[in-house]
């Protein structure tokens, strides 16, 4: 099995005001409230290993060949609204039934060949129904040897304050579930190879 790291950089922190009350000798009673913090935004990261050069990963990340990959094992389905896998592009994305939303659309932000990055943002529905002002996933590839490479799946968010514990809906177990698939897929494709007969 593929290594796994997760790392996780938002931490959600809720200050909660305290009330202070000061008495000193001939001054009259006086109150002081700590100012409320919230942090409404955050970011979430994983990594896999992946035992098939970079190119060949980003080429499933890059390109809409990733929704053969993780339909159905991951979506139940995934449709094309607009464009052809490059920047715009709209997605459907629509989930099987435990899942926090039954749909949600994404649009395909930004697309850098060089770097082996994707950025996608959340477009309509889902978590902007509850209360996000933004929701992005951000996948890198970074090669680790001629033969392997890191995948790695980035989660950016803010939601608003009265919202705050809507962060609970924030998962990033199901893109992990989406690195394995196209990892597995990977090494599928790389066993057909080497019993492939010469003719």
């Amino acid at each position: 099995m593929s290594p796994l790291k997760v790392l996780v950089y938002g931490l959600f922190i809720f200050t909660y005001a305290v009330a202070c009350k000061a008495q000193p000798h001939n001054l009259a009673a006086q109150s002081e409230q700590a100012a409320i913090k919230v942090i409404t935004s955050g970011e979430l990261s994983a990594e896999m290993e992946v035992k098939a050069p970079a190119r060949e990963a980003w080429d499933i990340f890059a390109t809409l060949k990733l929704i053969d990959v993780v339909v159905p094992s991951i979506f139940k389905e995934i449709k094309v609204l607009e464009g052809d896998g490059g920047v715009g592009t709209i997605l459907d994305l629509i989930f099987y039934s435990g899942a926090p939303f039954s749909s949600y659309e994404e649009r395909i932000h930004k697309v850098d060949e060089r770097k082996m990055s994707k950025e996608i943002d959340v477009y309509r529905g889902g978590f902007l129904e509850v209360g996000f002002n933004m929701f992005r996933i951000r996948w890198d590839v970074e090669p680790k040897s001629k033969t392997s490479c890191i995948t790695k799946v980035t989660l950016e968010f803010d939601v608003k304050e009265d919202s705050v514990a809507n962060i609970s809906y924030v998962s990033i177990q199901p893109f992990i579930g989406m690195m394995k698939a196209v990892s597995n897929y990977l090494a599928k494709n790389q066993r057909s190879l080497q019993h492939t007969p010469n003719v």
